[in-house]
């Protein structure tokens, strides 16, 4: 499965942007340089690496779309 991250133009809204270019850093910080076609507004934006977590540091309350977690 591929992550897909669509981010708007901050400007217009526009959903359909695109990335001019990516840098990534060595902590696995991702900086992308993004344009909106629609506008031609330029942006950049971050994206910080996904942090795996245990099952024993999250306890769940309920379930479904009133779910909430609370940290253990």
């Amino acid at each position: 499965m591929v992550n897909k991250i669509q981010a708007a133009c901050p400007k217009c809204a526009y959903v359909r942007t695109r990335v001019v270019c990516t840098k990534r850093a060595k902590d696995g910080v991702t900086i992308r340089r993004r344009w909106c076609p629609d506008c031609e507004h330029r942006w950049y934006s971050i994206q910080y690496p996904e942090v795996a977590i245990e099952d024993s540091e999250v306890k769940w309350i309920k379930t479904g779309s009133t779910a909430k977690f609370v940290p253990s």
